[in-house]
């Protein structure tokens, strides 16, 4: 039964797939979101940027091991990946906290749903530097689990 949902899961969204990246990054979002808005709620004198910084980073750490296990693969070392990695996450975090920033004076009553499309918007630029630049995932390279899947 367990094998029979690893293939089929394996199938629906293979490894590397956006939709891959979508699933560890809903696990790894609802973390950060929850922290983030907590954090405004007891810290409403704190400027939201420096909020959404804070948990964007901690949860940067969270979300590099997720991928590596889960999204893509183990093929490159995580002496590579890591430090590979942190300039995609600084930039994302400088990045993503500006556009918070710039959304929280926009739309100041809404904050807390505007992080969902910046979220979401930045996800999908990390996905594909991630999968090009840091893990360099090639779908022509097998995986351990899919090993029942070639030949």
């Amino acid at each position: 039964m367990t094998t029979d949902f690893i293939g089929f899961h394996d199938r629906v969204v293979p490894r590397g797939s956006l939709g891959r990246f979508a699933l560890a990054g809903a696990f790894n979002s609802s973390i950060f979101y929850a922290a983030w808005t907590i954090s405004m709620f007891l810290l409403p004198k704190t400027d939201v940027r420096i909020l959404w910084g804070i948990f964007w980073g901690l949860t940067g750490v969270l979300a590099h091991f997720v991928h590596r296990m889960y999204t893509f693969d183990g093929h490159k070392s995580l002496a590579w990946t890591f430090p590979a990695a942190i300039p995609v996450y600084i930039g994302s975090l400088v990045g993503s906290s500006m556009t918070i920033g710039w959304l929280s004076e926009k739309y100041p009553n809404q904050i807390e749903w505007m992080g969902v499309p910046n979220m979401l918007c930045w996800g999908v630029l990390i996905w594909l530097v991630m999968r090009v630049f840091v893990f360099q995932y090639s779908g022509s390279i097998p995986h351990a689990s899919q090993g029942d899947q070639m030949g």
